[in-house]
């Protein structure tokens, strides 16, 4: 079928949470196509210091940039979200989600909310290829940096 765009979920994960600000992220995107992302101690100690407000904790923003900038590739084909559930409550979900939706519907101003949600995914590909990176078992593909994190703020 020509012009036919094949649309598939992913699921995302971090190892090393955010807010462990001194040590390393890898941010992991999984399905069909599978990528991990460095994200260094440095990058997110000054990207803290970027999103910093008093009304939200910087972790939220952040997973919300990093996981935006790890499915940059993907945006023309993906058919939904699902990011691990590193923060519990409803708080916690909405802000991540609310923020997310709003990085996206940059390139997809169409895109339902309902294509996003958080979930355990433990033991998914996703969950599976940030614990190898982050143990040093495979390496990434590369690195968030600083810049553009601060592009999208």
């Amino acid at each position: 079928m020509i012009g036919r765009v094949d649309r598939y979920a992913v699921r995302v994960d971090v190892s090393a949470k955010i807010e462990a600000w001194e040590k390393p992220s890898l941010i992991a995107v999984a399905n069909d196509h599978a990528r991990v992302l460095l994200v260094t101690a440095a990058t997110k100690q000054a990207a803290a210091r970027l999103v910093a407000t008093g009304d939200e904790p910087a972790q939220y923003a952040l997973l919300a940039v990093l996981t935006y900038l790890a499915v940059l590739p993907d945006l023309d084909h993906l058919s939904s979200i699902t990011l691990d559930r590193d923060y519990s409550g409803q708080v916690a979900e909405r802000r991540v989600l609310r923020r997310l939706l709003g990085l996206l519907r940059r390139q997809l101003p169409k895109l339902k909310a309902s294509a996003l949600r958080m979930d355990n995914i433990a033991g998914s590909q996703a969950d599976r290829l940030a614990r190898a990176a982050y143990r040093g078992l495979r390496r990434p593909d590369g690195e968030i940096r600083l810049e553009e994190i601060a592009a999208l703020l």
